[in-house]
Formats: C-alpha cells, structure tokens, sequence
C-alpha cells in the first residue's frame, strides 16, 4: 500500500496551511496599511486650517488666537501655531499625553498607527519664518474605524471559511467516490448485475481507485457466476422435463402393472412440482418481474381457495371472515391464488384433526390483510424467517409424505413481494401460528 491518498490529504493541507498563514498576513498587513491614511476629505480640511494659519502669520498674527480658538471648539480636540525653536503663538496649553512629544507630528500623507490610544499630533509646516500649524487629530478624522471588525473578519472568519472550503473539497475528493461507489454495490445488490464503477472512479490512482477496481472485479466474477447458474438451472430444467416425459408416456401405456407404475407416477409428479417451482423461484428471485396486470377479486378468489381446501381437507374446519368485497387494482391473480392456497394448505396440514383454521380479511386504508390462523404446533422463535427459504425444514423429520417439498411459503413469498406486498409469521399463544399477508390496493411497484 502506497499511502497515495494519505500523501494527497496531508500535502493538500500542508500546502493549503502554509499558503493560508501567508496569505492572511499579507492580506492582514495590506488592509491595515490602507486604512491607515487620511481620507482625501480630512486632509483638505487640515490642509485648509494651515493655509489659513500662514495667512494670518503673514499678515494679521493678532487674529491668531481668535481663529485658532474658533477651530479648537469645532473640532474639539488642540492646536497650536509655534516656531521650530518652540516660541507660541498659539496653543502652549499642551495636553499632558502630548508633551514631550512634539517631534511626533506628522505629515497629513504619512500612515498613522491604528492601534495607538491616543490621537497622534498632525504638523504642517507653514513656510513662514519656521513656524508651523500643529493639530491634535480630530477623533472623527481617525482612519480604520472598522479596523477592529475587519482585523477580526480577516484573522478569524475568514480563516474558518478558507478551512471550511478546504474540508469540502477533501470532502468531495474521498467521501463523494464512496458514496458513488456505495450507490453501485447498493444497485448490484438489488439485482442489478450490470452495475459497475465508472472509469473515473477506477482510473484514480489512490485506494479509492483500487477499491472501486476490486469492486467491478467482483462484480465480474459474481455477474459470471449468477449467469452459469442461471444456465445450470436451465440446463438441468431441460434435462428433466424430457425423461419425466418419456416416463409419463411409458406410465400410460403399461398401467397393468398397478402399484409400481402408481409409485412412479407419483414420483414423476414429484419431480415435475419441484422442476416446475424451482424455475419459477429462480425467475422470481433473479428476473424480479412486475406482476401488475389484473383486476383481482379477492373475496371471490379467498372464497374458491376455502371450497378447495374443505374438500382436500374434510376432517378440518376451515371458517372465513371477508368483507363483502374487495378488488385490487393492478395485481395479479395467479400470484395472490397461490400464495394464499399455499399458506392455506400448509395450516390444514399441520394442523391437528378435528381443529379450526381461519382466514380473515379486512380493508385497512390502501392495504388490505390477509391473516390465515391454524392451531399447530407453532414454528421456533428463531426459525420464523427461516420457513420463508426455499428447501427449509423446521421439522426434519417431516418428509414428502408430510406434504410440500420446502418451496411453498418460498415461493408465496416471492410473488407476493413482485406484486408489491409481504408475508409474515409469528407464534400464537397456546399454540398455532399466524401467517400474514399484506396486498396494496393499488400498485405500489414502480414501472421501469
């Protein structure tokens, strides 16, 4: 095993990583440093007070304290005109947080810092005599006032976003080919042989594209194996059916010989059943046909399976419980009939002399139930599902004479489910057991 997907996650997100922490950072320190200028407006208005600072240094210095006054109120916060050498003439009231620190003015085009406390000091110089206009930075003219929010959009949001767009292309890269490769086995399970993985998923080269290869080999070998069945089946059908016919033939025309040709015949007739029955659970379980074609009236069907199993069966009570009517809708009428008359069948032969059996129906909604009730011995807890597989006896020391030869409730089943429905079974108490059958009024199979 190379550890070829391994190497492509972890390289993914190695790379990713280190690309990511670089990326924000600069993004980081990008943002900052544009945000950190004075708006174009700002600077034309400290530009403007400065202009009009060298105006009246030039020509009316008296005027200064009024007008410097004038802008202190406006903007709430210091100024001051002095000269290089530190002479007033205006502003020596410094602010404590200021002082010391004159050398810190700044020019209105420089970056100020985003993360200082205090408003730096603005300079400009004004080209008269040394002097120069001097402004604490008036608080709404302060750049980066979202900094805060955007710092943490870009040191935190965005990293989770980044992170989560890097999971989900991982995501897509393994977990999308499995649920791919997930859907083929679930198809091929169902029934469909054909299925297989596509070339994009075989043609990776990592261990998905390894599964998906050991995927499509098994389903070649299983695909080959079901087809050599099918063909035995056939095969061994075919083979059968034409001795079974010769023998029948040879049975007609030497009756004379009574008891040996009547114990044949009864074999021959065995093994016709169970050739007959095998293709048809074979044709059940591998064609998975749709048995949707009828209108089935089941009271009167219910009704024609009771007489046949009162005159099979004499010495049994057989009691029916039937709505007035019932039709389904899109059904089958060769299905339901056998089902029923093999559950049926199967209850009068286990059941003791002398005893009741019962078949009910009722309308439930869109579904309609159809329970057979004999008094048994009642089958193992453990073994309830089993009596639904073809050849399965839970009494082995039943054999052909008890009846059946392990296909009947197999089967019934079968046919019930082509036709949308279900059989089921369970213990009644003291003793007995009840086989349900459920029947969609209307077809729920799905029409390919």
């Amino acid at each position: 095993m190379k550890l070829r997907l391994f190497w492509k996650i972890y390289l993914s997100i190695a790379i990713c990583s280190a690309a990511l922490v670089w990326g924000l950072s600069f993004l980081d320190e990008w943002v900052e440093r544009k945000m950190s200028y004075l708006a174009d407006g700002d600077q034309q208005v400290l530009q403007a007070y400065a202009d009009q600072a060298r105006f009246l240094v030039d020509n009316d210095p008296s005027a200064i304290h009024e007008w410097a006054e004038s802008v202190k109120r406006k903007e709430q916060t210091w100024l001051a005109v002095m000269k290089i050498d530190h002479s007033w003439l205006y502003g020596s009231d410094m602010p404590t947080e200021l002082q010391g620190h004159l050398e810190l003015g700044r020019a209105i085009y420089h970056p100020i810092h985003l993360n200082h406390r205090v408003n730096p000091m603005m300079g400009i110089p004004l080209g008269v005599n040394n002097h120069y206009f001097l402004i604490q930075l008036p608080q709404h003219m302060r750049p980066g006032k979202q900094w805060q929010f955007i710092h943490l959009l870009i040191t935190l949001m965005l990293p989770i976003l980044l992170v989560a767009a890097l999971s989900y292309l991982i995501y897509c890269h393994v977990i999308k080919p499995l649920a791919s490769l997930h859907e083929d086995s679930q198809r091929f399970s169902g029934g469909d042989f054909c299925r297989r993985s596509s070339t994009d998923l075989v043609s990776r080269d990592d261990e998905i594209g390894q599964l998906a290869l050991s995927f499509n080999h098994m389903a070649d070998n299983i695909s080959a194996l079901i087809n050599s069945q099918r063909q035995l089946i056939a095969d061994i059908s075919h083979e059968l059916r034409t001795p079974m016919t010769r023998l029948r033939l040879l049975l007609d025309s030497h009756r004379d010989k009574r008891d040996t040709l009547d114990r044949i015949d009864r074999e021959v007739v065995y093994m016709t059943g169970l050739v007959e029955d095998t293709l048809t659970l074979a044709w059940l379980d591998n064609e998975k046909p749709e048995l949707n074609s009828e209108e089935v009236n089941l009271v009167a069907l219910i009704e024609i399976i009771a007489e046949d199993a009162r005159f099979e069966f004499p010495n049994h009570q057989l009691i029916t419980e039937l709505p007035e009517q019932c039709w389904l809708v899109d059904s089958h009428h060769r299905a339901i009939g056998q089902s029923i008359e093999n559950i049926v069948r199967n209850a009068m032969k286990y059941s003791p002399v002398g005893t009741e059996v019962m078949i009910r129906c009722r309308l439930d909604g869109d579904i309609v139930t159809v329970e057979v009730l004999d008094q048994g011995p009642g089958v193992p807890a453990d073994k309830l599902n089993d009596i639904f597989q073809p050849f399965v006896r839970i009494d082995k020391a039943r054999g052909r004479e008890s009846g059946g030869y392990g296909l009947g409730l197999a089967l019934s089943k079968r046919h019930l489910i082509a036709i949308g429905g279900s059989l089921t079974a369970k213990n009644r108490q003291p003793h007995g057991l009840l086989v349900t059958i459920k029947l969609p009024r209307a077809s729920t199979v799905e029409h390919g």
